[in-house]
């Protein structure tokens, strides 16, 4: 389907905003009731093909939803409302939002790419008439009516007596004109697409025939066109629309000219007959609105027009024409006459030859009875000057050299008709070219088995015809090249003699500007074709490159299941053996602890505590037997029940957690399975997908996660820190072993979730956040808890003449003095602020650390690459009312920020939400790279140890701030490939899906810093 609707992506997000204050009073339970309308009308109008309109009703539902969570009724109800709301109706609304968004912002940049196309051809085509024509246009909108002698004059300026579809159209629109339109294209082309207006009158095709008169033609009319041929009389404009505006003779467009203007003495026309430029194939290019079927085609008729077909064109042979006279002998008395001496042109007439003696020339005929006659070397010019050696009857003819240069113009008319044709099918050929195209993406598109079949028949229909406009271009090319060689053998006998005249000059001019708009659009041609051509290769070898990364998976798949079942047996084995180990020391503390008289004797119905052999049920041993200790107590008659808590039974994970006394058991919820190592994905425990997308990108941060997995952190661990005491360390790092044990599909990090939203309210509850704000909490808790510096203000900075080397140097000395942690290690790095004065020019040096950086995107660009967003970020501006501490001048300063020095880890924000009243996205693509991120001519450091980076995570972020949803892409270091973090979902996806616009936060890593092997067990 046609866009229709907006122009961007951005004005369908404007028309899918909906009014808060209305809303806000709404009951919450019939919004839902409208929510779920919205949602079956976007997927009804998805399911039709309306990308727009079904784009504009996920996002207005996706809003809608937004605002019923708002509400303190569903904060009350949750369960309530998400049942009435779908379960999976918001998940699946913002994955079809975000597919529906990037089909329509590639549809939009095409539409956009082919409109500046079709204006270059339009301004080709139009040259030195543009500016004229612009006017007029321009007159025409200011003034909204045109005059009929100014139509009229403006018709007349055109290339004969032609009508552009321009003018036609604001002649339709200012309505001061009468005029009626004839539609001489058959009558079944009429039926199915033609000129949206009631003047439209179909005159058919093989009702028009050459000879007839206006009476005769009249009779053969059906009834509709009989009421309105009468108005021909009476309206301004006559308009002749045929397929593609050719009036070539034999033609039917041609015929009813000839009626109207020749064979139609009785009456009287008040107006101008024009015929359409370039035909309805135009008109349906440019308005197709103005159409009752904007996608009919032309049909091309396998045989040529019967009174002009280049095959049955007999042209003159000019050597033939121009053979002497042959001379009949009435008797044989009559002189001979010497014909090798004969003048080798055209002659015209001789005077005073005897009547006695009948002579017969070759004079130029009509082409169609030329006759055909083999051709005689040409004499040389002193022919014609010489005089003869045998005396000749009469005196020497006259040569009328003026019928060589009407043969010429002839020819150059004949091939200025024929390029003229050339170029309109070109013309066709690279709309269909287009048209093509644009029915095979609309294909691979399409997810609608009936409309991909329905295409694909289309598109045999549409090579058919690319070879048949093959065979018609050749043939053209040919007649053109034979029209050509006769030119040039009549210019060469007539060199030296006489000069091109202006009609032939004009031809030409015009023949080499059709063959200039030619050239231009076979280049077009070629260039469609060729990127198609790349397109086929691509596909295929994506199409390789997909089966044979399914196999690989397949095999892979197979080896996990086999160590699976492996480590699933060792497993079993191990566990087996703890028991055993732990039931045989059990029983030899309870024989050493229980004195012998107090040994009890159980009634035989009496429950046995789950301790004997014989149970069958086990108890948690992570607390002691307290009916047992209650009963003890009781029989011995002790206050005090002595447990020894040391004995407690030691604990099996394979990622060799270091246990400590104090650190409480987690239940993490599992879903058991085997997905490797670093794959296991993380529920969401309502709106926590910002969470777990940061979870993903941290856990595959593996000089990070090393540290973590192998408990070295615990050397490090400020458990007297006041704000966390340790706690979120600890909850990381049972996070991590548990993603890397290989033995979940899935886990539950609700101990986190509790213990983050403990320490900051605004993660307490479940409402949806924003994962940069969560990644930079969590990073500063993680560096303060493993902080070994004693924290301490940092001393003000006064670099002014100090070089800029010695200063960052000085200020990196005096931070980390106080911060010492395995986060500054990895994450930190050294910016440069300088603030000039714009009174003095002095300069205000200071040398700040950071943690990630936060770059802004170019907002006028759509599309933009990751180095326009750091020279935006080092950009200077100006700001008011700083001090200067040199000259104390408050006229303001120029700021400029430069990245001094890079860490090992580099973590890159995107600035996507901004505030202009409300809250919005930029939706600009950011083109980033993967494995070679070169940062050389943006650290301004000489002496930077990192400049060459390397991708491995991305947090993505979908739909808008209010109702939106984080995933992850994290190359995983175990199989060294991208996975996809979808929630509890996990899948492998191809390097070439990382980049896409929803990317958020990037995570680097300096190609010289190697990281550390995972831990294995």
């Amino acid at each position: 389907m046609e866009l229709y609707l907006g122009e961007s992506v951005d004005q369908l997000n404007l028309k899918a905003e909906l009014p808060s204050d209305k809303f806000k009073l709404t009951n919450p339970r019939l919004l839902t009731g409208t929510a779920v309308k919205l949602y079956n009308q976007a997927v009804e109008l998805r399911d039709k093909g309306d990308a727009e309109l079904s784009y504009v009703s996920f996002m207005k539902y996706l809003n809608l939803v937004n605002t019923i969570r708002k509400s303190s009724d569903y904060r009350k109800d949750e369960k309530y409302y998400n049942n009435l709301l779908g379960a999976k109706n918001v998940k699946n609304a913002i994955e079809n939002a975000e597919k529906l968004q990037k089909d329509l912002q590639r549809r939009y940049e095409d539409r956009a790419e082919e409109a500046i196309i079709r204006e270059k051809f339009e301004q080709l085509e139009t040259r030195e008439k543009l500016e004229k024509e612009a006017k007029e246009r321009h007159a025409e909108e200011k003034t909204k009516a045109i005059t009929v002698e100014t139509l009229t004059t403006n018709l007349s300026g055109l290339d004969g007596d032609f009508i552009s579809s321009w003018q036609l159209e604001a002649m339709i629109k200012q309505k001061s004109t009468s005029f009626i339109i004839f539609d001489v294209r058959s009558k079944e082309d009429f039926m199915i697409s033609r000129i949206k207006h009631p003047s439209c009158v179909s005159i058919p095709e093989d009702a028009v025939k050459p000879g007839l008169s206006a009476a005769a033609l009249y009779k053969t009319l059906p009834l509709d066109a009989r009421v309105d041929w009468p108005k021909r009389l009476t309206v301004d404009v006559i308009v002749l629309v045929d397929w593609f505006g050719e009036s070539l003779p034999g033609s039917a467009i041609f015929a009813l000219k000839e009626i109207l203007t020749k064979w139609d003495p009785s009456s009287t026309y008040n107006g101008v007959i024009k015929q359409l430029s370039k035909g309805y194939d135009d008109w349906l290019s440019r308005f197709p609105m103005q159409t009752t079927n904007p996608h009919a085609t032309a049909f091309v008729k396998e045989t040529p027009v019967e009174d002009f077909s280049p095959d049955d064109i007999e042209y003159p042979d000019f050597d033939e024409a121009m053979r002497p006279p042959t001379i009949e002998m009435s008797t044989p008395s009559q002189p001979l006459i010497n014909r090798t001496t004969k003048p080798a042109i055209e002659i015209k007439k001789i005077e005073e030859i005897p009547m006695d003696q009948p002579v017969t020339y070759p004079v130029p005929l009509p082409r169609s009875t030329i006759p055909k006659m083999p051709s005689i070397e040409k004499e040389s010019d002193k022919i014609i000057t010489e005089p003869s050696p045998v005396n000749r009857v009469g005196p020497v003819p006259k040569v009328d050299r003026n019928l060589k240069i009407n043969a010429m113009v002839k020819y150059l008319q004949d091939e200025e008709t024929l390029v003229e044709k050339h170029l309109a099918m070109t013309v066709n050929q690279l709309e269909k070219e287009k048209e093509w195209d644009k029915i095979r993406s609309e294909r691979e598109a399409s997810a609608n088995n009936e409309i991909t079949n329905q295409l694909q028949e289309r598109e045999k229909q549409m090579l058919e015809m690319f070879n048949k406009m093959e065979n018609d271009n050749k043939q053209q090319e040919l007649e053109i090249a034979r029209l050509r060689k006769q030119v040039e053998t009549i210019r060469t006998a007539m060199e030296n003699k006489t000069k091109p005249d202006a009609e032939e000059n004009q031809i030409q001019a015009r023949i080499n500007e059709k063959e200039v708009k030619q050239a231009a659009m076979n280049r077009e041609v070629e260039r469609l074709r060729e990127l198609r051509k790349d397109k086929e290769k691509a596909r295929e070898k994506e199409k390789e490159e997909r089966e044979k990364d399914e196999e690989l998976k397949r095999n892979m798949q197979r080896l996990k299941d086999d160590q699976a079942r492996k480590n699933e047996d060792l497993k079993k084995k191990r566990e087996e053996e703890n028991k055993r180990e732990e039931e045989k020391r059990r029983l030899e503390h309870q024989q050493r602890q229980i004195p012998k008289e107090l040994k009890i004797d159980r009634l035989k119905d009496e429950p046995s505590s789950g301790f004997g052999l014989g149970s069958k049920m086990n108890r948690s041993h992570s607390t002691p037997d307290l009916a047992q200790a209650l009963q003890k107590e009781s029989e011995q008659g002790l206050k005090n029940l002595r447990v020894d808590r040391e004995l407690k039974p030691l604990t099996t994970n394979r990622t060799r957690i270091i246990p400590r006394p104090d650190l409480k058991n987690r239940n993490f919820n599992p879903v058991y399975g085997t997905m490797g190592r670093g794959l296991t994905g993380l529920k969401n425990l309502g709106n926590t997908c910002y969470m777990n997308s940061i979870l993903q990108c941290i856990s595959n941060s593996m000089l990070l996660t090393n540290f973590f997995i192998e408990g070295s952190y615990r050397n490090y661990l400020n458990t007297n820190n006041k704000q966390t005491r340790g706690e979120i360390s600890d909850e990381v790092s049972s996070t991590l072993n548990a993603l890397w044990s290989g033995q979940y599909r899935s886990i539950s990090c609700k101990d986190l979730k509790n213990a983050v939203g403990r320490y900051k309210s605004s993660f307490r509850g479940y409402e949806q956040q924003d994962s940069h704000e969560f990644l930079t909490i969590l990073v500063d808790w993680l560096h303060e808890e493993l902080n070994e510096g004693i924290k301490r203000p940092l001393k003000e900075q006064n670099n002014y003449g100090i070089p800029d080397e010695k200063a960052a140097a000085m200020a990196w000395e005096d931070y980390t003095d106080s911060n010492k942690s395995v986060i500054v290690k990895l994450f930190a790095g050294q910016q440069r602020s300088c603030l000039r004065c714009a009174v003095c020019c002095k300069e205000s040096v200071t040398f700040e650390p950071f943690f990630n950086l936060s770059l802004p995107i170019p907002p006028s660009n759509s599309q933009c690459s990751i180095m326009e967003c750091f020279q935006l970020y080092t950009k200077p501006e100006q700001i008011s009312g700083w001090s200067c501490p040199f000259c104390k001048n408050k006229k303001g300063a120029s700021k400029t920020i430069d990245i001094w020095e890079v860490p090992p880890v580099l973590v890159v924000h995107l600035q996507r939400f901004y505030n202009d009243g409300i809250w919005r996205k930029r939706l600009n693509m950011v083109d980033f790279n993967l494995n070679d991120l070169d940062l050389q001519g943006v650290v301004k450091s000489k002496k930077s140890l990192y400049t060459g980076y390397k991708l491995y995570a991305v947090s993505n972020h979908y739909g808008t701030m209010d109702a939106g949803h984080y995933t992850a892409y994290c190359k995983n270091a175990e199989y060294n490939k991208w996975f996809k973090f979808d929630d509890q979902d996990v899948m492998e996806i191809s390097g070439n899906e990382v980049r896409s616009a929803a990317a958020y936060i990037l995570f680097y890593t300096a190609i010289d810093y190697q990281a550390p092997p995972v831990m294995q067990d």
